[in-house]
């Protein structure tokens, strides 16, 4: 992790992702705090798409998948968070169009973490992702 004077880098980033997801995870049911950070979280990712997309997986727990569901599905009932997400979205596909679907993945399959690259691992899912993305 790289430190920076005064704190480690992307602090306030790695805070609003944190409270982002602490909000969805749990089995209450969301208030205003919840959307608030919501919002702050994602004007984050608009700012630095691939560092907030990073820091919501770091951050992401599993502890009520079904209760993580319907706080999101509540959560973007809201139009300032919806309006915030379609913004997020439409620079992300505006700065990646061809390598959006690529850091996707690998966000997804962990192979890019916030703090380090993991080195490469060659076998069949990496070939036919390599595979299928010269044909799209």
């Amino acid at each position: 992790m790289e430190i920076q004077e005064g704190g480690s880098r992307y602090e306030s980033q790695r805070y609003n992702a944190y409270w982002n997801n602490a909000h969805l995870d749990t089995r209450f049911r969301l208030d205003k705090d919840a959307s608030s950070d919501a919002i702050k979280h994602l004007k984050d990712c608009r700012e630095n798409p691939t560092v907030g997309l990073l820091l919501r997986k770091k951050y992401r727990t599993n502890n009520y998948s079904d209760c993580f569901h319907r706080n999101l599905n509540l959560l973007y009932c809201d139009e300032n968070v919806q309006h915030a997400q379609d913004s997020f979205e439409s620079k992300y596909n505006n700065l990646y169009p061809k390598t959006g679907k690529a850091r996707k993945y690998l966000i997804k399959n962990e192979n890019v973490v916030i703090d380090y690259v993991k080195p490469i691992k060659k076998g069949l899912k990496r070939s036919l992702f390599k595979f299928f993305s010269k044909i799209m």
